[in-house]
C-alpha cells in the first residue's frame, strides 16, 4: 500500500470540483444522487465493480442526513477518489462508520465549503478518514496522528468551548449567589441598629 502524505491527500481535497458542492438529490431533485455516489465509491475501493450490496443507512435514517452533510460526504468522495485510495479493499468496511457516523458529528460545526476552503478542516477531514481506516499518515507515529486529529477536531473543539461556557456560568452563579447572600446580610445587620 502507498504511503499517505497529509499534505498530498490536503492538495488533492483542495481540488475538489464544483460538482460535488452540490445538494444531494435526496434533498432538491436536480441534485447528485447521493446514494449512487456512495455506492460506486466501495465499488473502486474494493475493487469489485459488479458488487451489489452496500452498507449505508436505511431509507427511513437516509431521510435525516442534512444537506451540509450530504455535500461533505460528496466532498470526501472526492478524496477517496485519490490514488491511494483506489483498490483499498481493507478500508471498505470502514467508510460506513466515517460517512454517518464521524462525519455526521463534524458536519454539525462545519460548513461544507470549510472542508476545502479552510486548511485545517481539510486537514481534519483528511486525518478523519485517516484515523477512521485505522491508517497512520506518512512519516508519524498513531500518538502523533491522534494529536494532531485531536488539535483539528471541530466536535472536540466544541466540547471543549461548551464546558468552558459552562465553567463560566457556574462562576458567574456562584458570585450572584454571594453578592445576594451578602446584600441579605447587610440588609439583615441594618434592620437591627
Amino acid at each position: 500500500m502507498s504511503k499517505y502524505d497529509v499534505f498530498e491527500l490536503v492538495t488533492h481535497l483542495r481540488k475538489c470540483p464544483d460538482i460535488y458542492l452540490e445538494p444531494s438529490s435526496l434533498i432538491e431533485n436536480e441534485g447528485l444522487n447521493s446514494i449512487a455516489l456512495v455506492c460506486d465509491t466501495y465499488r473502486i475501493v474494493c475493487n469489485d465493480f459488479l458488487k451489489k450490496e452496500f452498507k449505508k443507512p436505511s431509507d427511513f435514517n437516509l431521510a435525516y442526513i442534512g444537506d451540509n452533510h450530504w455535500r461533505a460526504i460528496h466532498i470526501s468522495i472526492w478524496l477517496l477518489s485519490h490514488r491511494n485510495f483506489i483498490n483499498s479493499a481493507l478500508i471498505e468496511d470502514k467508510l460506513y462508520n466515517f460517512w454517518f457516523e464521524e462525519l455526521s458529528e463534524a458536519s454539525l460545526y462545519v460548513k461544507f465549503k470549510e472542508w476545502i476552503s479552510d486548511d485545517e478542516r481539510a486537514e481534519e477531514m483528511v486525518r478523519l478518514l485517516l484515523d477512521c481506516c485505522e491508517i497512520i499518515p506518512d512519516g508519524e507515529n498513531q500518538d502523533e496522528a491522534a494529536d494532531k486529529l485531536s488539535s483539528l477536531s471541530s466536535t472536540d473543539r466544541q466540547k471543549v468551548l461548551k464546558q468552558s461556557y459552562e465553567a463560566h456560568e457556574r462562576i458567574m452563579n456562584i458570585k450572584r449567589e454571594m453578592a445576594e447572600k451578602k446584600a441579605r446580610e447587610a440588609a439583615n445587620t441594618y434592620g437591627r441598629e
